[in-house]
């Protein structure tokens, strides 16, 4: 049942991009991406409260596999559920794109400061509705919910065609499509925390609960759509392609110290921090200060880095407090010492590289490449240290790691030497010349599989081949290390090679720990 699920989501997925392709050319990239990935990060952690809080649970036959730490339920994070919330805040805004053909008739002002205030007056309205005619806890978190979305939306219901159109049409489907969830025993719900209220099959709750991301999910575009790009390119300043580099090494960590459990129901906001708020913040601080030396650079303005404008200052400074200081805070007082000061060591690793209020490591030949292998163990390590005791069998991947990120961080100076020397910006690349950096990539990354090599875990020596297998794609480089085309050529192997072999490394050696 798990994997027919997984794969109608996947199916979904692609039948609305189809959708957006066929009948709505108005919908850009530049918006639904943003938007279905913020909202979907912020309804993780709100599922992440309900599975911790035992308000909901996917049983075992219902997902193909779900994430250690269980909630009172017993049961783990199912793996399709950032997938389905992708989706369903992608079909909200190709709905309203496609009725709305691309436009936004909004009379009401926009902005932060009125969102948050319709935000709150709608959550405390519906809460309280919630309260007095029920009393359950997820009923009154689920109104608060759904009245935060109706007061986000507000505005555009009334003004706004498209947005009307999309949210009449999202809570038709859910309705439809959450009773077959419920009639199939995809989801499983305990009566203690519910008013018991049913729609068919489907509890009152989870149509207060669509009704609340997608209201959010509308203002969110609406938002985007005036803001003049700035949430496309703060999304680019995050590094999207990075997130699984950070994340999954966290998780792998976390489970090679069996402390999944530990966390229980929570996992999944760390994990979530680990992958998109540290990069957001560590990639985000260092594309806010970089913006002399970007606008030299030909390789910024896509995937590998944003070229941020003026009016995009304010908006980023305010996404790294949000989504990379605060969470980091939140941690260090919650998460058992010294696993909590990982995201503050983190936090203060990445200002330390770019920030020139602080050192400015980036400028700094060896220590950049130093500082910048840290901020990639970091994340194994911070879940490591979620365990009850040291294990000297975590010396070796790590030590593998760490020369890993020198050699990948040199790798991609190389490419940078003559826009940072037109910048008057100093790295390891611009210390010692294309060819001999072309040398020290080589040596280190053979240097990397040493200590997997001679590991006694047969995994381990197996996982040996990751970087040599990056050995192998830089070696090209030593003979040509002069030509930017091939130093890009280079990178852009390295780029995808990147996810898959850290995938694999991460899944080989989780399993050697384990």
């Amino acid at each position: 049942m798990g994997e027919i699920y997984l794969a109608a989501i996947v199916g979904s997925i692609a039948g609305i991009h189809g959708i957006a392709r066929r009948w709505s050319p108005w919908t850009q990239r530049s918006v639904v991406l943003p938007v279905a990935v913020a909202i979907s990060i912020a309804f993780l952690l709100v599922d992440t409260i309900g599975l911790a809080r035992g308000w909901f649970a996917t049983p075992a036959s219902g997902t193909t596999l779900a994430l250690p730490g269980a909630g009172p339920l017993g049961r783990g994070f199912p793996i399709e559920e950032p997938l389905l919330l992708f989706g369903i805040s992608s079909l909200a805004v190709v709905i309203a794109d496609l009725v709305g053909r691309g436009t936004l008739r909004a009379s009401a002002a926009l902005g932060l400061r009125e969102g948050v205030v319709f935000a709150l007056i709608g959550a405390l309205s519906g809460g309280t509705l919630g309260a007095v005619l029920s009393g359950a806890e997820y009923t009154v978190a689920a109104a608060a919910l759904a009245g935060a979305g109706v007061g986000l939306a507000w505005p555009l219901l009334v003004s706004d065609r498209g947005t009307r159109a999309s949210f009449a049409a999202f809570i038709v489907l859910t309705l439809i499509f959450d009773n077959l969830l419920c009639l199939s025993g995809l989801l499983t719900y305990p009566t203690e925390p519910r008013s018991g209220l049913l729609l068919w099959a489907m509890p009152v709750e989870d149509l207060l609960y669509a009704t609340g991301l997608v209201g959010a999910a509308l203002r969110l575009r609406a938002e985007v759509m005036s803001g003049g790009g700035s949430a496309w390119r703060i999304f680019l300043a995050s590094r999207p392609i990075s997130w699984i580099n950070t994340g999954l090494p966290f998780l792998a960590g976390l489970i090679a110290a069996g402390a999944g459990e530990r966390l229980g129901g929570w996992l999944l906001a760390p994990l979530l921090w680990w992958g998109a708020g540290y990069n957001l913040f560590l990639y985000g601080i260092n594309d806010l200060y970089d913006r002399a030396s970007d606008a030299k650079n030909p390789r910024k303005g896509g995937a590998e880095g944003a070229l941020l404008q003026p009016r995009d200052l304010p908006p980023i400074r305010v996404a790294l407090w949000v989504g990379g200081v605060l969470p980091a805070l939140v941690m260090a007082l919650v998460l058992p010492a010294p696993a909590g000061l990982a995201p503050l060591a983190a936090v203060a690793l990445a200002a330390l590289y770019s920030a020139p209020w602080f050192a400015r490591a980036r400028s700094i030949p060896i220590l950049d490449s130093l500082v910048s292998s840290a901020h990639f163990l970091l994340p194994p390590i911070a879940g490591l240290l979620l365990a009850s005791s040291f294990s000297a069998e975590w010396l070796a991947p790590l030590g593998a790691l760490g020369l890993w990120g020198v050699a990948s961080h040199a790798l991609g100076a190389v490419q940078d030497i003559d826009a940072d020397r037109r910048s008057g910006i100093h790295t390891i690349a611009t210390l010692l010349g294309p060819t001999r950096t072309a040398w020290l990539i080589l040596i280190t990354y053979l240097a990397a599989a040493l200590p997997l090599a001679l590991s006694p875990e047969p995994l381990a020596r197996i996982s040996a081949l990751v970087p040599l297998l990056s050995a192998v794609s830089a070696a090209p480089l030593v003979r040509s290390a002069t030509s930017w085309s091939s130093a890009r050529a280079a990178w852009r192997r390295f780029l995808w090679l990147n996810a898959p072999l850290g995938a694999i490394a991460s899944m080989i050696l989780l399993e050697s720990w384990r």
